[in-house]
């Protein structure tokens, strides 16, 4: 937020009383009225030992030749060195990159569309324990309608992991990978293709971890596709993907971390589970080692299911059934949208001091007909069976 000199005082006081120091002045005021003069005669010679050293500053009426000169004058444009201080001003636009950097890492990301057979909504926040947000989220899911489309639509969670500079490298790398390997070529099966995508992340963040020497990093993986009326999920990692219907909330997901292994194995209890100091630990994820194991569940569907896609930011502040109440009441006038109800996610997480970056992704079924609607995509309407395909 980030003045003159004045002149020498002593030269026009001179030049006046050398001019006044001249005799014919004063004999014209004598003139006037002779008895003052006669004092006025005696004050002169008091002066007039001021004007002898007046003939020396006579010398200094040269020097008031510079103060015409504005040379010295020029001096005050050194005080355009006070612009300078503009870096001040920079200083005090700072705040101003203060404000961008209290977006680090990815930053906040929303986004939302309602189509003609379903709504989604993403939002993602660094929270406030955590300096940078280093998860990521994108969606492949075109505005024409979906009797134009050739695949189904992608929507990708991702919780980066490394650090900073390094999870928000490698969580981003992993949905732009997928994003891109999913929209390119011809389509196919759905499982397939989901499955090649995730492999196509998993190779992009290894390399990218041994170019920028940032060995270690890597990140979660939830994608989910709608396939006619069949949901595919795949999966690394521990974010989550639940669905939401008839007032029940499912995890589809299995957590890929050593809790979560444990747990499966009944060494622990749920309770237990959520308090295990192992939690955060990660048995497996994308970018970690050249291969990677993808888990693939799929989910038939039908009108009114949602389906939640989160980083653990929100599942261990949000419990299951505070999912459910506010899923449930979408289309209410206290949850109108799939929009009012990421928020409202997302702000309780925010409010509870998530320990971590807080990541949501709602979709959400409007209709019975298949999405999409292309006539060749029969692999779609096959089969209709849950389950985990690896």
């Amino acid at each position: 937020m980030n003045k003159q000199q004045p002149g020498v005082s002593g030269d026009p006081d001179g030049e006046v009383p050398t001019e006044s120091s001249a005799a014919p002045a004063r004999p014209a005021e004598g003139d006037a009225q002779p008895p003052p003069p006669e004092p006025e005669s005696q004050s002169e010679p008091q002066p007039e030992p001021e004007p002898q050293p007046e003939p020396e500053p006579e010398p200094q009426p040269q020097p008031p030749e510079p103060p015409p000169e504005p040379p010295p004058e020029p001096e005050p444009e050194p005080e355009p060195q006070p612009e300078p201080p503009d870096p001040a001003p920079s200083a005090s636009t700072s705040p101003a990159a203060e404000a961008a950097e209290a977006e680090p890492g990815n930053g906040r990301l929303a986004g939302h569309a309602i189509l003609a057979k379903l709504q989604w909504a993403l939002r993602s926040e660094p929270g406030d324990v955590r300096p940078h947000n280093e998860d990521f989220a994108g969606v492949y899911a075109p505005t024409i309608p979906d009797d134009a489309w050739d695949r189904g639509p992608l929507f990708i969670v991702a919780d980066g992991l490394g650090g900073h500079a390094a999870g928000e490298v490698a969580s981003r790398t992993a949905v732009d990978s997928a994003l891109a390997t999913w929209t390119k070529g011809s389509a196919g099966a759905p499982h397939q293709s989901i499955r090649a995508a995730i492999r196509a992340a998993n190779v992009a963040v290894f390399d990218a971890a041994l170019q920028s020497n940032r060995r270690g990093m890597a990140t979660t993986f939830t994608g989910l596709t709608l396939a006619g009326h069949e949901a595919i999920v795949g999966h690394v990692g521990d974010s989550r993907c639940y669905l939401v219907r008839a007032g029940t909330t499912t995890q589809l997901t299995n957590d890929h971390s050593r809790v979560g292994e444990m747990l499966r194995a009944g060494l622990i209890t749920p309770e237990q589970a959520s308090n295990h100091p192992a939690r955060s630990m990660i048995s497996r994820s994308i970018g970690s080692a050249p291969s990677v194991q993808v888990d693939i569940i799929r989910q038939p569907t039908q009108a009114g299911d949602t389906f939640v896609l989160c980083s653990d930011g929100l599942w261990d502040v949000i419990g299951r059934l505070e999912i459910t109440e506010v899923v449930g009441a979408i289309g209410t006038p206290a949850v109108p949208t799939v929009t009012a109800a990421a928020d409202a996610l997302i702000a309780e997480a925010l409010a509870r001091n998530t320990p971590d970056n807080v990541t949501l992704l709602v979709v959400r079924i409007t209709t019975d007909r298949p999405v999409p609607a292309a006539a060749t995509r029969r692999s779609f309407l096959r089969r209709g069976r849950g389950g985990v395909v690896r």
